[in-house]
């Protein structure tokens, strides 16, 4: 089980889906670590427990305050999700793909790097594409060694290539990796969640925990929002919802009470910059999904 109601990530990192300056707004805000440490304090004080999390260049920040405070260092997981797109991207024009392997490569000791060095090197010869991304989600994750992590979550944009090109064999790669190496909840992200739970059915994989997003506005709900509401009757789907609020578009009482009807819906992951806000959504989402209490 992972925790029913998960503080997002884009608040701090400046990421708003609907307008790029309030995104910028809030994320000046957060370069202050104080800022950051007053979120997660209030939100532990609600009873949240965790939070997603990619490796955005600014994640080490808020590691830190996780680490420097008691109350979080004991009991708030983190919920990686791997690998973070669009640094690779960009740090690949700017500098070079070897480069930006090597800057994450900085933080592990000699003898990581060796391994890492040795399997990514006769995985990327051999056009090894499972070792590859086996390798990928390793690098990944060094800067969470050593913090509690409820479940690693697959990028959309990895997972739903797969499914485009239909290579779901690489899903049960980086599930298996998950599961044997880390020993945490393997999860996938799609923006597609039809063709997902479809895929899985037909490889008989089954009690995964799947991100996608679910609201009453149908907002970034792919194909439609009635094909999205239809896959959410998939036997044995662990369906946390996010963009529930459909980016500010729904106030908490609409977005949860739809929210409510569905029984797959097992988590929740709440996006706010502000405490108040936080503690609005947590009441609301415990009216209307009390399974989530």
């Amino acid at each position: 089980m992972i925790d029913h109601i998960l503080l997002g990530h884009n608040p701090l990192f400046g990421v708003n889906h609907l307008s790029a300056e309030r995104g910028a707004a809030v994320a000046e805000r957060f370069e202050d670590a104080q800022a950051i440490r007053q979120l997660l304090l209030g939100c532990h004080e609600l009873g949240i427990r965790g939070m997603m999390m990619s490796t955005h260049p600014r994640s080490s920040v808020v590691a830190e305050v996780i680490g420097s405070e008691p109350k979080l260092r004991a009991d708030w997981r983190l919920y990686p999700l791997v690998p973070y797109i669009q640094k690779y991207v960009r740090e690949a024009n700017e500098k070079g793909l070897l480069n930006v392997v090597r800057d994450q490569l900085a933080q592990a000791t000699w003898a990581e790097k060796l391994a890492f060095a040795l399997r990514g090197g006769v995985g990327l010869i051999g056009k090894d594409v499972p070792q590859a991304l086996k390798l990928l989600v390793d690098v990944e994750l060094m800067p969470f060694k050593g913090r509690p992590l409820g479940a690693i979550f697959l990028h959309d944009t990895l997972t739903d290539l797969a499914l485009g090109l239909g290579v779901e064999a690489v899903l049960e790669v980086f599930i298996e990796h998950v599961r044997e190496k880390y020993r945490a909840v393997p999860a996938l992200t799609t923006k597609n969640l039809p063709l997902l739970c479809e895929r899985l059915k037909r490889r008989g994989l089954s009690d995964l925990v799947v991100m996608a997003s679910f609201n009453a506005a149908g907002f970034y709900m792919n194909p439609s929002a009635e094909a999205c509401v239809a896959a959410a009757g998939t036997p044995g789907l662990n369906l946390l919802a996010m963009n529930t609020l459909a980016s500010g578009a729904l106030k908490p009482e609409e977005a949860y009470r739809f929210l409510g009807q569905f029984p797959a819906i097992k988590s929740v992951v709440v996006g706010t910059s502000r405490v108040e806000h936080a503690a609005e959504a947590v009441t609301v989402i415990r009216r209307y999904l009390p399974s989530l209490s």
